[in-house]
């Protein structure tokens, strides 16, 4: 069984950590360093807590995972060896992290926070690995859901799509149950309505071998209420207004 370690522990090391722990990785298989709250984790979830040397010597595939502007201090006086390096810093390309770590056993991810229920989608773009560092990056990501080689030039395109594309969706949720309280749903009951119907209508497009657009279709009859529903958003230049956020994000990830 592979051995992953963790420098840095934040939102999204905590999520790839609950992903793995979801397929079964053993908790006594995963380290993690960080100043503040690996002690927290260890005792929590069962991790272990090293300092950040002794974990790259313990594991198979070490996960950068701190703040982007802490890459130089944290890795100053670190020996990676041969090991795999994941990093997950927002905005450091692969020839930087090259240069700060010395060893071209790098891979730049860009995950998203479904990775901790095994459901992420996750761009990489690695440098020159080595047949085994490549099988372990394959092995490592699939638990985490699905991966997707991505020129890091759109990276942030990727990132405002699917890192933040997330916190949209949640949006769009939370706009959808209020309309049903609007319209006589209990608060809780138009949640577990919207949750599923989101949930379940993204399941049914993943295996539907057809468009977004083409399953619109399939639930809106001509002259109907979706129908009339599907129109306002029209009107209201619907998808103007997410083209519009999307853009935002990207201006600003490259801001």
């Amino acid at each position: 069984m592979a051995k992953y370690g963790f420098i840095g522990t934040g939102n999204m090391a905590q999520a790839m950590i609950k992903g793995l722990l979801a397929r079964q990785v053993a908790p006594a298989d995963i380290a993690v360093s960080s100043p503040h709250t690996a002690a927290k984790l260890a005792q929590e979830w069962g991790v272990k807590a090293l300092p950040a040397q002794q974990l790259i010597q313990a594991s198979d595939v070490v996960v950068l995972a701190f703040l982007p502007n802490q890459l130089a201090a944290v890795v100053n006086t670190l020996d990676f060896g041969d090991k795999l390096v994941v990093s997950v810093l927002a905005g450091i390309t692969v020839d930087q992290l090259v240069a700060a770590t010395g060893t071209t056993q790098v891979v730049r991810t860009l995950p998203n926070i479904n990775v901790a229920i095994n459901q992420g989608i996750t761009a990489y773009a690695k440098a020159s690995l080595t047949a085994a560092n490549d099988t372990a990056f394959q092995a490592f990501s699939d638990q985490l859901g699905q991966v997707v080689a991505v020129p890091e030039a759109e990276f942030a395109a990727f990132s405002a799509v699917a890192g933040s594309g997330p916190a949209y969706v949640f949006k769009f949720i939370d706009a959808l149950a209020k309309a049903g309280v609007e319209n006589g749903l209990s608060a809780e009951l138009a949640t577990a309505i919207a949750t599923q119907t989101v949930a379940g209508s993204a399941q049914l497009l993943a295996v539907s071998g057809q468009s977004a657009q083409a399953m619109q279709d399939t639930v809106a009859s001509p002259g109907g209420s979706t129908r009339a529903g599907l129109d306002d958003l029209a009107q209201q230049q619907f998808d103007a207004v997410v083209a519009h956020a999307i853009k935002a994000t990207v201006n600003h990830k490259h801001a």
